[in-house]
């Protein structure tokens, strides 16, 4: 009978740390699915977020082309004025000669 009082005893430590194993997975679940529930929490913040600021650069894109567009015309002004300044330095340039002369 001693024999079969050391299985159970080792049967029953086996069983206890079955337990205790399943009793700390259990927890570690729990805390898995509460950090699974925030980061989904987040995640559907962060998407809601970037839905609100993609519609927002949607709104910009055409303001951005409008300021490109300009930017272009602009500089195309400014060679045209640079060029304009040149001519008009060079004819005074001749005519300063053909005072002198």
């Amino acid at each position: 009978m001693s024999g079969i009082l050391k299985e159970l005893a080792v049967l029953e430590d086996r069983v206890r740390i079955v337990t205790d194993l399943m009793t700390k997975l259990r927890e570690e679940k729990r805390a898995l699915e509460g950090e699974r529930d925030e980061l989904r929490a987040k995640v559907r913040s962060l998407e809601s977020a970037l839905g609100k600021h993609a519609h927002l650069a949607e709104d910009v894109k055409p303001r951005i082309k409008a300021l490109e567009e300009e930017r272009n015309s602009l500089l195309d002004e400014r060679r045209t004025l640079a060029r304009r300044v040149e001519e008009m330095l060079a004819k005074l340039a001749v005519l300063e000669k053909a005072v002198h002369a």
